[in-house]
């Protein structure tokens, strides 16, 4: 082989190299610093989803979102900025609440967003919240397919899917949404996990409800005195 084809072939491997990497290859848009929605990685599904009607106690739900940092750490904790695509945005502002000034934390490649949703009356169907992370004087930016995550909720006021016949004949009985609160209120800290629950799990759930039914008379919103099927 001529010696002087040598630098050209060696720059041509080189230029393969770098256009044979894969397109969703993590590259930073600028600065030697950036942020990026590590929630999103390992899943095509590029949102979060989550129901009041899962956590019927509770008027404000707080959704952590795993972030991740690109470059050298932080000795001190680094303020960042995220921004909200209000073209893409459904939820009403009295719907969710932002940090006021958010920092990634110091000496650590990894934190959390944390992310206030109030549940509003207005909430009978899905409303979307589109984050996307903005650079500031800390962080160059973030990356593509990974800088924006959308925040998907509602409070639809639904039988959960494992409450099935078997729970209706065996633990609980007919759902109704008062029956459903007072099972989250009174069977213990499992109970929301009803559905992945063993048998004898669920049996202890269902006579905790039992009892809370006898103590306080608890009742239907119909009037009529709740009743479950477990002994």
């Amino acid at each position: 082989m001529n010696i002087h084809m040598k630098p050209f072939i060696l720059l041509l491997f080189l230029s393969c190299c770098l256009f044979s990497c894969s397109e969703d290859e993590i590259k930073p848009y600028h600065g030697d610093q950036y942020l990026y929605f590590s929630q999103l990685k390992g899943t095509e599904d590029k949102s979060v989803n989550v129901s009041f009607n899962n956590y019927p106690l509770d008027d404000e739900l707080t959704v952590k979102i795993a972030m991740g940092l690109v470059g050298d750490p932080f000795s001190s904790p680094a303020p960042y900025k995220i921004g909200i695509l209000t073209d893409k945005t459904t939820a009403l502002a009295e719907n969710y609440s932002l940090p006021e000034a958010p920092s990634f934390k110091a000496n650590s490649a990894t934190d959390e967003l944390e992310v206030k949703l109030i549940k509003t009356e207005n909430l009978t169907e899905d409303v979307s919240l589109l984050l996307k992370i903005e650079p500031n004087d800390y962080f160059g930016g973030s990356i593509l397919h990974y800088d924006t995550i959308r925040i998907v909720f509602n409070n639809v006021e639904s039988q959960p899917l494992w409450w099935d016949k078997e729970v209706t004949n065996v633990y609980l009985g007919t759902y109704s949404r008062a029956k459903y609160r007072a099972l989250v209120q009174y069977g213990g800290e499992e109970a929301l996990n009803f559905g992945e629950l063993n048998a004898s799990q669920r049996r202890r759930c269902a006579l905790r409800l039992k009892d809370a039914i006898a103590e306080y008379g608890l009742k239907e919103e119909n009037g009529k005195s709740m009743t479950v099927p477990i002994y």
